[in-house]
């Protein structure tokens, strides 16, 4: 055997085995990853495009993250089929962590990634109670527009408004009552007069009830 049959074979075996492991290692860090394997993330198999829930865990923690399940994610429709992928995986508020046992039941989860795979609307039931949480903002820093990630424990009256530096409000993205649930809400960069806002630092306030909390973000052009 020639030495250039030897490197071609040893080059085979080594991609073979990274992208075993890679396949493996992505399916271990979301609840029922390997229910579909890598048509999770992908339309068809490893390496080929991205279908919608591939796209947001791309989006969120970029393709060689090491965790990228969480409150964020579970919190997005990402095949717009009017369920949250925490829905679909049985973890609405997406606090599985990577070695437990897969949450809820396992005969409810669908594909979060497939817009004709979804559950009735009396199949969640995960034993999993909501929270009051206003989560990360994604991408962050953005241009030109960011996704804010909240969730609610009751039915309740909710504003999440948007400051800069000086403590002056510059958007009102959310002032509504609303139930119980996982949400999103998107700021464009915006303030209410709808002129485009400067660079900078700004500042994303939660307020639902006794609930407060305040996070911040980078606005880059």
């Amino acid at each position: 055997m020639s030495k250039r049959s030897i490197i071609l074979i040893i080059l085979a075996l080594t991609l073979s085995v990274t992208f075993l492991s890679a396949r493996s290692y992505r399916i271990d860090i979301m609840p029922y990853g390997s229910n579909w394997s890598c048509n999770t993330c992908h339309a068809d198999g490893g390496g080929s495009s991205r279908n919608p829930f591939g796209q947001a865990v791309e989006a969120i923690t970029g393709s060689s993250a090491s965790s990228f399940w969480g409150s964020t994610l579970a919190a997005l429709d990402s095949d717009g089929d009017s369920f949250t992928n925490g829905e679909e995986l049985q973890d609405s508020a997406g606090t599985w962590t990577n070695g437990s046992a897969n949450p809820g039941t396992a005969s409810l989860v669908t594909h979060p990634g497939d817009a004709d795979s979804y559950p009735s609307t009396t199949s969640i039931n995960n034993g999993t109670p909501y929270l009051f949480e206003l989560g990360y903002n994604y991408p962050n820093p953005f241009n030109p527009s960011t996704i804010i990630p909240y969730t609610l424990r009751t039915n309740t009256h909710i504003v999440i408004e948007i400051y800069n530096v000086l403590g002056e409000k510059v958007k009102t993205l959310v002032n509504e009552t609303a139930t119980q649930g996982v949400y999103v809400t998107i700021w464009n960069g915006r303030d209410d007069l709808g002129d485009q806002v400067n660079s900078g630092i700004y500042f994303y306030h939660m307020s639902a009830g006794d609930f407060s909390s305040t996070k911040h973000m980078v606005l880059l052009k």
